[in-house]
């Protein structure tokens, strides 16, 4: 008999970019079915701030110190994290035109930039900033970032090195150090470079992920301590929670799984991915299978078109012998996804029955 579930082996976290990109492992090879974009989707939730305060305060600020370019670069930030692209621009520019070498500028403008990939663009700005600061190490951190976008892992850790060089302290290099690590392969050099940037800073979150990421990847307790690490800096933290009930449902701590996907939900009401795993943990580990239906109920109710959910939701009135509405669920399934063959194995297997 076959059966989905929901499992993560990576989250790419790019620190200033990306807020998060899952992916799902399988438990059994059956399993390799997901639908990325609404996974990817669900770990791309910006966390909500006080923009409305902050743009009054700022406002005030400008009010009263209308030729400070700092106080624009400031409000450009905002305005980039509500969309508002014209206004953040319009800030960006106003900065310049007050003071074209402000350095604050010069960073806010590449990044804006960069972050909507006109890299070339992006990097003129950095290399003006370098010509102005020589020896300023957020520079050489946001040129290891822009290099490291571009998939250019030697320049970025080269620039790495040298915001490293400038203050020995800097978090966010030896976190972009683990990043290119990683990706060339260096798993060992990766995961010293996350350990020295939470060294560095106790709160840096992003690293942490990381390392649980990897741990758990070498199927080592220790990556449970990394997540809570990253949930003490945040509690509601989505990827954490998410990564840590994984970890503890494939290592068959079934309750604390159920405890940690029960917080996930608490917090991220619409985190349709862990009442389907809270679901799963119920069905197939626990043979809890009434206990289960709630669960893919609330995973559908968030997403109609969550086939999966309907899959399992079926499965579990098969597994109960109630034939008629595991039928319904499969037929559901089917129309969301006609060529879903675990769906169409199982109505094969009810409607023989009726």
């Amino acid at each position: 008999m076959r059966h989905f579930f929901i499992s993560m082996k990576q989250i790419i976290l790019f620190f200033s970019l990306v807020v998060g990109l899952a992916s799902c492992s399988n438990q059994q090879q059956e399993n390799k079915e997901f639908n990325q974009t609404n996974e990817n989707k669900a770990f791309t939730e910006l966390e909500s701030t006080p923009e409305d305060s902050n743009l009054i305060q700022l406002n005030e600020a400008i009010r009263k110190d209308i030729n400070n370019p700092d106080l624009y670069v400031k409000r450009s930030k905002i305005f980039d994290s509500i969309g508002d692209n014209q206004a953040a621009i319009e800030d960006l520019d106003r900065a310049f035109r007050l003071d074209s070498t402000n350095l604050n500028t010069l960073l806010a403008q590449a990044k804006f930039l960069g972050s909507r990939g006109k890299v070339v663009m992006s990097l003129n700005i950095l290399e003006k900033a370098k010509q102005l600061y020589p020896e300023n190490t957020r520079i050489y951190t946001q040129l290891s970032e822009l290099f490291l976008m571009g998939k250019n892992n030697e320049r970025s850790l080269k620039n790495a090195d040298l915001a490293i060089k400038y203050d020995p302290f800097n978090a966010k290099a030896y976190y972009l150090k683990g990043y290119n690590f990683l990706e060339i392969g260096d798993t060992a050099k990766a995961i010293s470079s996350y350990r020295t940037a939470v060294e560095q800073n106790p709160e840096f979150l992003e690293a942490y992920l990381e390392l649980g990421l990897i741990f758990s990847e070498k199927d080592d307790p220790i990556a449970l301590q990394y997540y809570n690490n990253a949930l003490e800096v945040n509690p509601t933290e989505k990827r954490a929670l998410y990564s840590k009930g994984m970890f503890e449902q494939e290592h068959e701590l079934y309750n604390e799984a159920i405890q940690t996907y029960y917080k996930a939900t608490k917090a991220h009401p619409e985190f349709k991915e862990a009442y389907y795993n809270l679901g799963y943990v119920h069905m197939f580990y626990l043979k809890l299978y009434r206990e289960a239906l709630p669960y893919f109920t609330d995973a559908v109710e968030i997403d109609p078109n969550y086939y999966q959910a309907y899959y399992n939701r079926g499965y579990s009135f098969e597994l109960m012998g109630d034939i008629n509405n595991a039928a319904k669920d499969y037929r559901k399934a089917l129309s969301i996804k006609p060529n879903y063959d675990l769906a169409a194995n199982g109505l094969t297997r009810v409607t023989e029955d009726i």
